[in-house]
C-alpha cells in the first residue's frame, strides 16, 4: 500500500484550486480513506486512517504501508479472513462492500490497538472505464462490536440462568402471542415449539384452570397491566403442578408496549402444604365441632329419665353428627327385639309409619349375639351371610344405602340392644364416623343401664310404699279379734268357756302377727347375709315330706289336689335340712294361694345329670309377663284378689330365692301368662 508520490488526480492537474481543496477535503475526511493502486499497493491514506490504526506518519510502518514491499492482495490477514477475494471483485471494477474483519497492526510491526471494521471499496475509473485507483473507505465498529459482544455474553449469563433455575421464562409479542422460543418450557411441559407457539400454550395448562388463564391473559395484554395468576401447568410425565406466574409488559420510548417478559415459578409443594393445612385446619375444626356436639348429646342423653327419651334423643343426635337419612334404635326388650326410635329426613318421609317389629333374625340380631360394630358399603351389606334382606315387607320397609352398626352393652358385658345408621347424606361411612358411633352406643348404653335402674328404684319404691301399706293392714287385721277378744275378757262375768274362746282367738292372732315379725326378721337376716347355714347331708325325701306336712292345712282348706311325683330317689345334697324345707314349703304355699279353690298342684323331682330339679307347677292365676322378670324381687305380689284372700307380705318368693343362691343352686318361675298358671324349679347340685 504505497504510493511514490502524491497522486495527479484525473482532471485536477488543469485546476490546481480543484486539487488543493481535494487534498484538503481528503485529508480532513471523518472517514479513515485508503487509495489502492490497481496491483493492490498503497498511495496514498488520509488523517483519519493513520488515527484509526495509529500508524503516524514519518514512522517506519507507515513508510511500510506506503511502499511497494507491503501489498493489500498478500496481507496475510486479508488472506486469512477472505477479504482478498472481495478487493479482486473491487479492482475488477465492482463496487463492493467488505464484511467485518478483526484486525491486528501489530502483526505488521505496530503498536496500535487491534481494531474491527468493515469497509467500502469503491474503483475510480477514467473516461474509458479503466481502473485508475480504488478507494477504500473504513469504518470502526470496534465498540459496537464490544457491545453485542458484551450483549451476547450478558444474553448467553441469561439463557444459562434461566435454564438453571426452576422457573420458566417466556416473551411474547404486544397483543400476547408467543413467537419466541423457550426451551425452559419445552423442557417442563414436553410441548415442542411448534405446539407452544402463538396460544398453543394453553394446551399445558390444567383443563379447570384454562378458560381463566386464557381470559386473564388476553385482558392484561390488552390493558397493558401486569398478568398475575395461579394455575397448574402439565409436566413431561402427564402430570400436574401448581405455578405462579407474573408477567410484566416492557414499553419502548413511547410508553407502547414492546413486548411481555413473563416466568412460571413452580408452586406446588407451597400450594400442596397450604392445602393440606387448610384441610387439617377444617377437619379439626370439624373435630371441634363434632366434639362439642358430642358433649352436648352426652348431657342430653344423660339427663333423660326414661329409655324411650333416651333412644328418642339418640336417633335426632346420630342423624344430626354422622349426616345421615335413617337413624334406628333396637332394644332387646324381654329377650326380643324392639324398635324404640326412628328417625328419618324428608328424603324417607313416606316410610316414618312402618312398624314392623324385628323377628330376632338377620342382621340386626347378628351384631346383638356378636356385639361387634359392623360399617358395610351397600354391595358388602347385600353380601353378608347374615343380611336377609325385608322379606314379606321389604315394599314398605325403607330402604337401606349403607350401613353402620353398633350394639348397645351394659356395664356387665350384656347386649342390650343396637344403634344403626343409613344412607350417609354424602359418601360412605368412614372410620371417624364408626368411632363417633361407638361413643354415643357407650353413652347411650349407660343412660339406658341408669334408666332403668332409676325406673327400677321408682318401682322398689313403689312397692315399698304398698309393702308398708300391706304390712300396717296385715298386723292390723290381727288387732281387731284381740281387741274383741280382749273387750269380752271385761264382761264381768267370767264363764269358762267365754274365756277359753277369747284365750284363743287371742293366742291365734299372736301367732300370725308372730309369723309376720318372724318372716320379716328371716328375709332381712338372709339378705344382709346374716345367716349361718349348717351344712350337712340332706335327704331330699325328707324334705319333700316336711314341707308337703307344713303347707298340708292351707292346701286342703283351699280345696286343691297335690299330686306328688318323685323320680329322684336317695337323691342328697349338701346343706340346711331347715331352709330347704322352708323352700319347698314357701313354694307349695305360695301356689296354694294364688290357685283359685279347687286347683291342682304338681310337687315333682326329677334328676338331671349331677342336679335334683324340684318343681312346683300350679294352675292358678299365673304371672303376667311384665311382672315375671321382678317374681323374686323383695315385696313383690302377684294381684290380689279384692278380698285379699291371699295374704301374706310378698316375700316369700325373694326368700327362696336367696336361700337357694346360697345352696349354690337356682331357681326360675315361668307362666304362659295371667290366668294359665305357674312353674317355679329349684336346681340343686347333687353329692
Amino acid at each position: 500500500m504505497s504510493i511514490n508520490s502524491t497522486p495527479t488526480l484525473p482532471g485536477l492537474d488543469q485546476h490546481p484550486s480543484s486539487e488543493t481543496r481535494f487534498r484538503e477535503l481528503f485529508e480532513q475526511a471523518p472517514t479513515s480513506i485508503q487509495i489502492v493502486r490497481p496491483d493492490g499497493r498503497t498511495l496514498r491514506v488520509n488523517q483519519a486512517w493513520e488515527d484509526l490504526w495509529e500508524i503516524r506518519a514519518g514512522t517506519d510502518l507507515h513508510a511500510f504501508v506506503l511502499s511497494d514491499a507491503y501489498n493489500l492482495l498478500s496481507d496475510q490477514q486479508l488472506i486469512d479472513s477472505g477479504i482478498v477475494g472481495y478487493l479482486r471483485r473491487a479492482l475488477a471494477g465492482e463496487s463492493v462492500e467488505i464484511p467485518a474483519i478483526y484486525y491486528d497492526v501489530v502483526v505488521l510491526g505496530g503498536s496500535g490497538r487491534a481494531r474491527w471494521v468493515t469497509a467500502r471499496a469503491h474503483p475510480i475509473k477514467d473516461a474509458d472505464g479503466r481502473i485508475l485507483e480504488l478507494m477504500l473507505m473504513h469504518e470502526d465498529i470496534t465498540e459496537r462490536v464490544a457491545a453485542e459482544q458484551a450483549l451476547r455474553e450478558r444474553e448467553e449469563r441469561f439463557r444459562s440462568l434461566v435454564m438453571a433455575t426452576s422457573q420458566i421464562i417466556w416473551s411474547t409479542t404486544p397483543d400476547g402471542r408467543v413467537l419466541e422460543d423457550s426451551p425452559t418450557w419445552r423442557e417442563v411441559t414436553g410441548q415442542s415449539y411448534a405446539e407452544w407457539k402463538e396460544y398453543g400454550w394453553l394446551d399445558a395448562v390444567h383443563p379447570d384452570d384454562r378458560e381463566l388463564a386464557r381470559r386473564t391473559w388476553l385482558d392484561c395484554a390488552a390493558t397493558g397491566s401486569v398478568y398475575e395468576i395461579n394455575y397448574r401447568l402439565r409436566q413431561r410425565d402427564g402430570s400436574y403442578r401448581w405455578t405462579a406466574v407474573k408477567g410484566v409488559p416492557i414499553l419502548d420510548a413511547d410508553g407502547a408496549v414492546r413486548e411481555w417478559i413473563g416466568s412460571n415459578k413452580d408452586i406446588h409443594e407451597m400450594v400442596t402444604a397450604q392445602a393440606e393445612l387448610a384441610e387439617r385446619l377444617g377437619r379439626e375444626q370439624r373435630h371441634s365441632a363434632l366434639l362439642v356436639k358430642v358433649a352436648q348429646a352426652s348431657r342430653t342423653l344423660g339427663s333423660a329419665l326414661s329409655s324411650q327419651d333416651i333412644a328418642a334423643g339418640l336417633v335426632e343426635v346420630v342423624r344430626d353428627i354422622l349426616e345421615v337419612h335413617q337413624a334406628v334404635v333396637s332394644l332387646n326388650v324381654g329377650g326380643a327385639q324392639e324398635i324404640n326410635a326412628i328417625s328419618m329426613s324428608d328424603k324417607y318421609a313416606r316410610y316414618r309409619s312402618f312398624e314392623v317389629k324385628p323377628d330376632g333374625s338377620g342382621i340386626y340380631a347378628h351384631v346383638c349375639r356378636t356385639n361387634q360394630t359392623l360399617r358395610l358399603t351397600q354391595a358388602e351389606l347385600e353380601a353378608h351371610p347374615a343380611w336377609k334382606g325385608f322379606g314379606a315387607h321389604a315394599a314398605q320397609h325403607p330402604p337401606i344405602r349403607g350401613w353402620l352398626a353398633v350394639p348397645l352393652v351394659d356395664r356387665k358385658g350384656k347386649n342390650i340392644g343396637l344403634i344403626q345408621a343409613s344412607d350417609r347424606c354424602e359418601g360412605e361411612f368412614t372410620e371417624q364416623d364408626e368411632a363417633i358411633l361407638v361413643q354415643l352406643a357407650s353413652i347411650a348404653a349407660n343412660g339406658f343401664e341408669n334408666a332403668r335402674l332409676y325406673s327400677s328404684l321408682k318401682e322398689q319404691d313403689r312397692r315399698k310404699d304398698e309393702f308398708l301399706a300391706m304390712l300396717a293392714h296385715e298386723l292390723r287385721n290381727p288387732l281387731a279379734p284381740i281387741a274383741s277378744a280382749a273387750e269380752l275378757l271385761k264382761i264381768g262375768s267370767f264363764d269358762e268357756a267365754r274365756v277359753r274362746r277369747s284365750s284363743e282367738v287371742i293366742s291365734r292372732q299372736v301367732r300370725h302377727m308372730t309369723s309376720l315379725v318372724d318372716d320379716l326378721l328371716d328375709i332381712s337376716r338372709v339378705t344382709r347375709g346374716l345367716i349361718q347355714l349348717e351344712q350337712v347331708e340332706v335327704d331330699i325325701d325328707a324334705t319333700i315330706r316336711s314341707a308337703v306336712e307344713q303347707s298340708r292345712p292351707l292346701i286342703e282348706a283351699r280345696e286343691h289336689a297335690l299330686v306328688i311325683h318323685q323320680a329322684a330317689d336317695d337323691a342328697r345334697v349338701m346343706g340346711d335340712p331347715n331352709r330347704l324345707v322352708q323352700v319347698v314349703a314357701n313354694l307349695l304355699n305360695n301356689a296354694a294361694k294364688y290357685t283359685p279353690r279347687g286347683g291342682r298342684i304338681l310337687l315333682a323331682v326329677e334328676r338331671e345329670g349331677s342336679q335334683v330339679r324340684i318343681r312346683v307347677q300350679d294352675n292358678g292365676i299365673g304371672i303376667d309377663s311384665l311382672l315375671l322378670p321382678q317374681v323374686f324381687d323383695l315385696f313383690t305380689q302377684a294381684e290380689r284378689t279384692p278380698d285379699r284372700s291371699q295374704g301374706g307380705l310378698g316375700i316369700g318368693l325373694a326368700l327362696v330365692k336367696n336361700v337357694v343362691g346360697l345352696h349354690g343352686g337356682t331357681v326360675t318361675a315361668h307362666s304362659e301368662g295371667a290366668g294359665k298358671g305357674s312353674t317355679f324349679t329349684v336346681s340343686l347340685h347333687t353329692l
